[in-house]
């Protein structure tokens, strides 16, 4: 399928996406509409068919809503180049986003095949929730052109990305990422210590642990457990975040709290057991019908496209807080 859809086979220097799956297939519509030219990469022709066609309904609804400053839906669609040869998609790249099945075994023998038809000064980013950049980075040759770009679902849509050093890697790889990132819209967050979770997924395991301890012990149902989450603290957090939140209730108010709760809170450091039964029966969520709610009766198509529908409408509440931003220069790897 090599050269397949929009764009020819010839290796052109733009960024590389590698892995065809939901979060390359994201990445590669959050260039296209952040106007960045892409080559979007999967050994299968089958999973290359599928992320075009997920590709061009998303640019759809993305540009439908403003998303995107375009008239013309194709002329974004035609910047992604669809390729099943990995020589093509990062022999010229100055920037490869590796997006494959989250495993290490996996990702290092992809590194290698990448290392192999690469230029040596290309920067290499992997696209994980939980892998340790600096024992992933243990598999390359040069391990300090290596950093993680932790993008979150789904990555079209949430703003900000984290940018990870490991502990090999240069300040240049994390230049050339957080470049790319701000050039098509995104907001880069630089994490400076490779830490499990990063900074985001730490904080959010936190919140989660709370709430399947909450379930578990019966002090409330879900559904108000999460409505209680969307309509206080989830309802301020894109404008004012946790430490912000803590300025303007003062910091006097926020230590009182602190010190009264944190005692009481869940300190288990294995999961739930109201969330491993749920595991242990096949009540995976919506992929298995059924989860902590019951999905069996959803029309999953509508579902998800009224999650991205609101999830857009938080977007805007996000960049309004955040203030009009600077414009992005032209990507432009090693300036």
């Amino acid at each position: 399928m090599e050269g397949h859809s929009s764009g020819d086979s010839e290796a052109v220097s733009r960024p590389a996406i590698i892995g065809a799956g939901t979060m390359g297939r994201n990445i590669a519509v959050a260039s296209a509409v952040g106007g960045q030219p892409v080559t979007l990469f999967d050994i299968d022709d089958e999973a290359l068919s599928d992320a075009e066609s997920e590709v061009r309904s998303t640019v759809r609804t993305l540009t439908d809503r403003g998303v995107a400053d375009v008239t013309d839906v194709s002329e974004v669609r035609e910047r992604v180049t669809y390729v099943s040869n990995l020589e093509t998609a990062v022999a010229d790249a100055p920037l490869i986003i590796e997006a494959v099945t989250e495993d290490r075994e996996t990702k290092a023998a992809v590194y290698e095949r990448i290392e192999r038809h690469a230029s040596p000064s290309a920067t290499l980013a992997t696209n994980t929730s939980s892998l340790s950049i600096t024992e992933l980075a243990a598999s390359l040759t040069h391990p300090e052109r290596f950093c993680g770009m932790h993008w979150f679902h789904p990555a079209h849509i949430v703003p900000v990305v984290e940018v990870v050093y490991g502990e090999h890697t240069t300040d240049e790889p994390v230049a050339v990422a957080t470049a790319f990132l701000e050039a098509i819209g995104k907001d880069p967050v630089v994490v400076e210590e490779d830490i499990p979770g990063f900074i985001a997924n730490r904080i959010q395991s936190a919140m989660a642990r709370e709430a399947w301890a909450l379930l578990g012990a019966g002090v409330a149902s879900a559904e108000d457990i999460d409505r209680a989450v969307k309509g206080t603290f989830g309802f301020r957090l894109p404008t004012l975040g946790v430490l912000e939140k803590g300025d303007h209730s003062g910091l006097d108010v926020h230590h009182t709290v602190l010190s009264e709760l944190l005692e009481e809170i869940d300190r288990q450091t294995t999961p739930p057991s109201v969330l491993s039964d749920l595991v242990a029966e096949g009540r995976l969520g919506v992929k298995t019908d059924r989860g902590v709610y019951d999905w069996s009766e959803a029309d999953l198509e509508r579902t998800m496209a009224e999650r991205d529908q609101r999830l857009l409408d938080q977007l805007e509440v996000y960049r309004a807080a955040r203030g009009p931003p600077e414009s992005p220069d032209e990507f432009e790897p090693g300036s």
